[in-house]
């Protein structure tokens, strides 16, 4: 399969497809005014990549970025290649560089690599299907398929997350530690939870964002999603006290609404009680001449006790009236 046109009338989504759906195995050239970029296939997956941009190998600039090695180790290190080792070879067989990072740095070049040139609309394109040569290339082994919906979804997603980044020189703060529950109900992914854990009051966005090996714009995409979620909150560097004036004010209205839950149900009862007009209420709403006269009542009473007069044992004939004298 001989695949040769421009950019406008063949879309690079429609040539990885094209690729991927028939396992094609070969090398794609694409070129544009940005870059010329070339990518290996092998049945339809991506197996290596390079750029005419790249001035050195572009993993080792995200991991002196990062912070997982020093450019004085990677020079020394460039020194001492020869043909059978790499400088990465050379600093892994030291201990200064461990494997993981260096393929996270390569997953990193990428993804971006293939963000940018998924949104190229100018240029040109050339399939040349033979057995492909990656000495050269940066290798790889990534699933066309998966890449393609991956890289769509964070073009689509991308202009709506742009409008909510904060600047890159804050620092981010986590408000409450995550939980299960917290992860399941935000639906936080992988790249979410290791990027709340490299949080810290003392690291700005930017370095944040180095530090995660992961791609930028993944990265900004979870730090908006854990402000969203009301995990994290973003602070220009150095300013503690207002940082933690909004976490002391988040606490206080957190307990406020707990509490106030309570005093809505307590009123709540008091106006059943009320309504009700239970026995426990009574004498509480008696109007006072009828306090009075019960209180009267009260004293009479006593005093008729006092007297051994009982009202139970009183003879209720005394109280009718005498009877007609019979005529003589």
């Amino acid at each position: 399969m001989a695949l040769l046109g421009t950019l406008k009338g063949f879309g690079v989504t429609e040539i990885f497809q094209l690729i991927s759906q028939q396992m094609k195995t070969g090398t794609l050239v694409l070129t544009s005014p940005k870059a010329n970029v070339s990518i290996a296939f092998e049945d339809g997956v991506i197996v290596g990549m390079k750029s005419d941009q790249w001035t050195m190998d572009p993993r080792a600039e995200v991991l002196i970025k990062g912070g997982f090695i020093h450019e004085k180790e990677l020079k020394i290190a460039l020194d001492n290649v020869k043909k059978t080792n790499t400088w990465e070879d050379i600093l892994i067989s030291q201990g200064k560089l461990k494997k993981t990072f260096l393929l996270k740095a390569a997953n990193v070049v990428i993804k971006d690599i293939l963000l940018e040139i998924f949104q190229w609309k100018e240029g040109g394109y050339r399939f040349e299907d033979w057995e492909v040569e990656t000495d050269s290339m940066l290798t790889c082994h990534i699933q066309s398929e998966s890449i393609i919906l991956n890289t769509l979804r964070v073009i689509d997603e991308w202009p709506l997350v742009k409008q909510k980044i904060p600047p890159v020189d804050y620092c981010p703060v986590t408000i409450i530690p995550l939980t299960e529950d917290i992860v399941r109900k935000n639906d936080l992914s992988d790249v979410d939870t290791h990027i709340f854990d490299l949080i810290d009051e003392s690291k700005t966005i930017e370095n944040i964002i180095r530090e995660s090996l992961e791609p930028p714009v993944e990265a900004l995409s979870s730090i908006v999603k854990l402000i969203d979620a009301g995990l994290v909150e973003v602070f220009p560097a150095g300013i503690k006290d207002k940082r933690d004036s909004s976490i002391a004010q988040k606490v206080f209205f957190g307990h406020l609404k707990r509490v106030s839950v309570f005093v809505l149900l307590g009123l709540c009862i008091l106006v059943i009680i009320m309504v009700g007009n239970p026995r426990i209420m009574e004498g509480y709403f008696i109007p006072p001449e009828i306090k009075e006269y019960i209180q009267t009542q009260k004293e009479i009473a006593g005093q008729y006790a006092k007297q051994e007069i009982w009202l139970s044992k009183l003879d209720t004939n005394n109280y009718a009236l005498p009877p007609s004298s019979s005529p003589e």
